[in-house]
């Protein structure tokens, strides 16, 4: 094979590419990526077996051909050359010549016989969203996946399609992040599917730099994003998911409106010493027209006042500073509501207008208090 491409456009093919290498692997071809050049394309192709792959360039081919070439060392070479243009050529014992001005470099390489064929996507099901929609789904559910794999499912997100809505959903037995938003077209019928967290995390890093329309195809095994010049594959979770809309709260003694921005820096230099305690807690005395936020450590204490519209009773609860913290972070709007019932009930956050997301966070037993 031998050909030629664009630098600037091979560092982000190979940085996208370099998502799905396996890290932890005893099969050798799995910590590299195979280079196939047809036409006037250059196709890079990588996967792990749960996650794959596929990125194509534009390319200047004088011949046809495919190897696999490690991803570490290449990615390392190509992003040290200097000039705008490599040269590529191998020969019959898979041997590739990388040329960039002055430079040049011989890589041993592999067959691309026992790469993995990219999986073929069955379109049983199809939709389409926009990139900016997608990442806000993601980076508003991601963080409240569990990290245990004691139940599988929950180590993944539930995607929820009905109509034009799409629901992301994730929980971890502390608590439950839901995010809605809208896809382009109306589907016929209600669908769901679990995808691994790890895949949505690295779609979300796909999704960083692109502006524009999403293509998602999947059926019983498999899903699929189409993001430009990249295509990303991902098995599915099996399993069933838990019913969490019998967790959300349909009543509520206390409801409280609440300045995003002043709770979430409040809760910041709470949690500076609250770390230092045994529990990582901070406690919440919701009144009538303020909130007391305070914490206690070894190091000192914090208390903080905060303004609110209380239409409910006063309330005492605590709350794991992080899981707090985390959902405050990632809520738009100037304010929020918060939605009670005892201190020993789950404190439910929903947008002040609208429906775009609701998140649950099971508070922390305390002693009570002289």
């Amino acid at each position: 094979m031998k050909f030629n491409c664009s630098k600037e456009s091979l560092m982000g093919a190979l940085n996208i590419a370099q998502k799905a290498v396996s890290s932890k692997t005893t099969l050798p071809i799995l910590e590299g990526i195979l280079f196939s050049v047809q036409d006037k394309n250059l196709l890079l192709r990588s996967t792990d077996l749960e996650i794959g792959v596929e990125v194509i360039i534009p390319a200047e081919v004088e011949q046809e051909g495919a190897i696999v070439l490690s991803s570490t060392i290449t990615g390392e070479l190509i992003r040290k050359m200097s000039g705008s243009d490599v040269f590529f050529e191998s020969d019959d014992h898979n041997q590739m010549k990388i040329e960039c001005l002055l430079s040049n470099f011989t890589l041993k390489g592999l067959a691309t016989d026992e790469f993995p064929d990219f999986p073929e996507i069955i379109e049983d099901h199809i939709f389409s969203i926009e990139s900016s929609v997608l990442r806000e789904l993601i980076k508003g559910t991601l963080f409240s996946v569990a990290t245990n794999e004691n139940i599988p499912v929950l180590t993944g997100v539930k995607i929820e399609l009905q109509g034009n809505d799409i629901n992301l959903i994730a929980l971890d037995g502390y608590r439950l992040a839901l995010r809605s938003g809208k896809i382009k077209e109306s589907l016929e019928e209600d669908l769901s599917v679990i995808i691994p967290s790890k895949s949505l995390s690295e779609i979300n890093k796909v999704l960083s730099n692109y502006i524009g329309e999403v293509i998602v195809k999947f059926s019983k095994n498999q899903i699929f994003f189409q993001i430009d010049n990249t295509q990303f594959t991902s098995r599915l979770l099996e399993g069933e998911f838990i019913n969490y809309k019998q967790i959300i709260p349909v009543e509520k003694t206390t409801q409280v409106r609440v300045n995003r921005r002043l709770l979430l820096e409040s809760s910041e230099r709470a949690a500076l010493l609250a770390r230092e305690g045994k529990n990582n807690l901070i406690k919440m005395d919701f009144n009538q027209d303020q909130l007391i936020l305070t914490s206690n450590a070894d190091i000192g204490d914090v208390f903080e006042i905060i303004p609110i519209v209380n239409s409910g009773e006063s309330l005492k609860i605590a709350f794991n500073s992080k899981f707090l913290i985390d959902a405050l972070r990632v809520i738009d709007g100037e304010e929020f509501i918060m939605d009670m019932t005892t201190s020993v009930g789950p404190g439910v956050l929903l947008p002040a207008e609208g429906n775009d997301f609701i998140y649950l966070i099971l508070p922390v037993r305390v002693a009570e208090e002289n």
